[in-house]
């Protein structure tokens, strides 16, 4: 009796356990959430009502400021063409920048020269710098090279390689097996086509949740082109500060927060289907990476 006592107090407390989890789980959901749902149902309400007290829904359901954000507004911004603009900026650095990273962590995983290791310890210190550090350096070089007011400086740094992604996929490809490179060679394959046709295909998920990674980092840079695109059209400006422009004061010296949410929902959207497609491969890439050394 005493023993049947003891598991039914046992399992009670095991149930009681989880339901407190669950429900802190819940809590922390809708907290994280709730940001995201004001943001979308704010999106849909009009200017009056945006400015007065909560609703959860609104009373008139209606996409003039999505209208408003991609058509004529004040500040003759379309987000379409920011979005483009963004993606001009961004795409072409992360194929390049990964594709040289790649080359250096194929380097630094499989081949031997002397000094591999000094060099691979001065990566690993470039990670710990701020990047505010060289911010200022940076741009009085680009400013004496009178590429100021372009993309240029936005875009040719990052092809150059990220000391974080050759860190990353160093770590991926070092788990990979050392006989497909020596069966390669003795094939008569040189490195860079043992890089460029085993290497890099079965390196597929680090490359993959390292696009993604690099991809949200140059979708969501605001200080970048602040800098760089002061003299730019307004309507040439990326999107993260094409949206700052939104946040501006405007109807009767209100911000305007029905176009403020459309233009974040807007925003929000391709990195969330980005992820959405590649989640698989982003989360198998992180892992592996992080576990193989």
């Amino acid at each position: 009796m005493i023993e049947t006592a003891t598991k039914k107090q046992f399992r009670v407390q095991h149930i009681c356990a989880h339901v407190l989890l669950y429900v802190l789980l819940v809590a922390v959901a809708v907290a994280v959430l709730f940001p995201f749902y004001f943001m979308v149902e704010s999106s849909f309400k009009t200017f009056g009502e945006a400015l007065g007290e909560f609703t959860w829904w609104p009373h008139k359901f209606t996409f003039d400021s999505y209208a408003y954000i991609f058509g004529k507004n004040a500040f003759n911004i379309n987000l379409l063409k920011s979005f483009l603009v963004t993606l001009l900026i961004t795409v072409p650095p992360m194929v390049v920048g990964i594709f040289v990273s790649s080359m250096a962590a194929y380097t630094f995983a499989k081949r031997e020269f002397d000094g591999k290791n000094v060099l691979f310890w001065i990566l690993l210190f470039t990670m710990m710098l701020p990047g505010t550090i060289v911010m200022m350096p940076q741009y009085l070089i680009f400013a004496d090279l009178n590429l100021v007011g372009t993309i240029i400086p936005l875009m040719l740094p990052g092809m150059f390689g990220s000391a974080t992604c050759v860190f990353f996929m160093r770590q991926f490809i070092s788990g990979l097996p050392s006989s497909l490179i020596d069966a390669a060679q003795l094939d008569g394959m040189n490195h860079f086509k043992i890089f460029l046709h085993i290497i890099l295909p079965l390196s597929t998920p680090a490359v993959i949740s390292q696009t993604v990674l690099w991809f949200l980092a140059g979708y969501n840079d605001y200080m970048g082109p602040l800098i760089y695109l002061q003299t730019t059209p307004i309507e040439w400006k990326p999107i993260q500060v094409a949206l700052a422009y939104f946040a501006s004061t405007q109807e009767g010296g209100a911000e305007d927060i029905p176009a403020i949410m459309a233009g974040a929902v807007v925003s929000v959207l391709p990195p969330l289907v980005l992820y959405a497609v590649f989640q698989k491969f982003f989360i198998s890439g992180i892992a592996v990476s992080g576990l193989k050394g």
